[in-house]
């Protein structure tokens, strides 16, 4: 039986390249919050961790939470894969209290951001516009091993289909336990909208918070060494039995950090952006009702 004094009360489920992780930081700074020591466990979308169970998920992340009254982690694969994890939120909960935050952003620059995402990870080699083109298939192709992973690549266009991806969630939970953010209002007003937030999970709403970028853009210095960095090797293996799993994991993430530099991305193509917003505009106009925001600058001329 799951401890729901222990337990996260709050999910922040995506999208991703929308702000969540600033959410989480901005979370973490709050002395009445009790944020996951890792940001995306992936527990209810990955299927060899959802196997291991809520007892291993509590003690994992959440040991010492029961003494604050939000306890929240952020993983933005939770709203790409709302198909299978809001019912498992759902069968887990029941009744209990359960509060989501759901961040948004032009849904044509957050698909091209996730492209560079991949494209540093070295999971990506196609030019972006023919990874748009083979989506659909690529998607197709690996479907399996992606939902047992949990995993997005490949999903750079179906990431930013945010009303369709909220529908799980909204079918299955009342609609005031979801507080909607938009990237834009975490750079313009954000002060405000912690404010906002804060009120929202009931919380000391006047704490400040530092509010400095999280996550920039950025892009290997050496893609060769950031490859190397991410596969498996015969030396890893070697090395593996005399190094603790946290101690390599701590290690390897400070070494990518020390390869990456903040870099712009290379702009996008204007033709292909105005095609992708073209499509985009049903589920635009979806997400303006659900929201109650105007949502014209996301949309085609």
């Amino acid at each position: 039986m799951p401890n729901f004094d222990r337990m996260p009360n709050l999910f922040i489920i995506g999208a991703a390249k929308a702000g969540t992780t600033a959410l989480y930081d901005y979370l973490a700074q709050h002395p009445q919050a009790f944020l996951s020591r890792s940001k995306e466990p992936m527990f209810f979308s990955r299927e060899e961790i959802y196997a291991r169970g809520l007892d291993w998920y509590e003690d994992m992340y959440f040991t010492g939470a029961e003494d604050y009254p939000v306890r929240a982690e952020a993983t933005p694969h939770y709203l790409y894969w709302s198909e299978k994890v809001a019912p498992r939120i759902k069968e887990v909960y029941g009744d209990n209290p359960v509060k989501f935050i759901v961040s948004f952003r032009d849904p044509v620059s957050r698909a091209y951001s996730w492209y560079w995402n991949i494209v540093r990870e070295g999971r990506e080699d196609l030019d972006f516009d023919e990874a748009l083109r083979v989506e659909e298939r690529r998607l197709e192709q690996n479907h399996q091993e992606l939902y047992q992973l949990g995993s997005m690549v490949y999903g750079y266009s179906a990431g930013s289909r945010y009303a369709s991806l909220l529908q799980p969630y909204l079918e299955l939970f009342p609609q005031e336990n979801f507080f909607f953010v938009f990237q834009d209002d975490l750079k313009s007003r954000v002060n405000e909208t912690c404010e906002e937030l804060f009120e929202f999970l009931g919380i000391e709403s006047s704490t400040r918070i530092n509010t400095s970028n999280s996550n920039p853009a950025a892009m290997p210095r050496s893609r060769l060494f950031h490859k190397t960095l991410r596969q498996r090797s015969p030396f890893k293996d070697l090395i593996k039995p005399f190094i603790p799993n946290r101690a390599r994991r701590a290690l390897k993430s400070k070494m990518m950090q020390v390869n990456l530099k903040e870099t712009p991305y290379v702009p996008l193509d204007r033709q292909l952006a105005h095609e992708l917003r073209l499509s985009y505009r049903t589920e635009i106009e979806k997400l303006e009702k659900i929201t109650g925001r105007e949502l014209s600058t996301w949309k085609a001329e």
